[in-house]
């Protein structure tokens, strides 16, 4: 049994660089989908694209490898600093999974006659907000575990400066494209594709 875990372990280790970047590769390819415009949804739903919905759902699951992956790399210099990551970073997923969900199934609702505003005022309405705000909670870890990571990535010379500043201005253009709608079809794509260089650089620059 000892020899079978052992296996498995190495197994999961060498395969874990390439399952990172499966999550930021599928974001960025979804933000690119509705930064041209490819199945977005009329009236107030018109910052959701169904087929941004689609490849968002089938790659969010993998961001759990990917905070798996940062936050070993950053256990290497930081090992309280690599379990906050990876903890933290977990735990957003649950609101990325939701907001993923929420795109997908906007674009099945809409596909059945029901109204865009009422789907989009429903999701900005008060009372969505008080029996979802232990999921919306969750949204502040994704947003300060990429900072963080950062940060730590910067600080501690685990990988090329760049990596960890392509991590820490993403959330900027995160927050302009979808929190103040901003000029989305570039703030948007800019954000995630932050994302998948500095993962890529991360595994890029592993030592091991």
């Amino acid at each position: 049994m000892e020899n079978q875990n052992d296996k498995w372990g190495r197994t999961f280790r060498k395969r874990l660089p390439m399952l990172a970047l499966v999550a930021p590769l599928c974001f960025f390819i979804a933000s690119v989908v509705r930064a041209f415009g490819i199945g977005t949804l009329p009236g107030d739903l018109n910052w959701v694209s169904s087929y941004e919905g689609l490849i968002m759902t089938i790659g969010v699951p993998f961001f759990v490898a990917t905070f798996i992956f940062m936050g070993q790399r950053i256990a290497e210099r930081s090992p309280n600093t690599g379990i906050v990551v990876t903890v933290l970073g977990v735990l957003g997923t649950a609101f990325i999974a939701f907001i993923s969900g929420f795109r997908a199934l906007s674009a099945g609702f809409v596909a059945s006659g029901m109204d865009p505003k009422a789907i989009n005022d429903g999701l900005e309405s008060e009372a969505t907000l008080i029996w979802l705000s232990g999921l919306f909670l969750y949204n502040f870890c994704f947003m300060f575990v990429w900072i963080i990571a950062g940060v730590a990535i910067m600080r501690k010379k685990i990988a090329p400066w760049w990596v960890g500043l392509a991590f820490i201005l993403s959330i900027p253009s995160l927050i302009t494209a979808q929190a103040l709608y901003y000029n989305l079809e570039i703030f948007w794509p800019l954000a995630l594709g932050l994302w998948l260089v500095g993962v890529w650089g991360l595994v890029k620059f592993d030592d091991k």
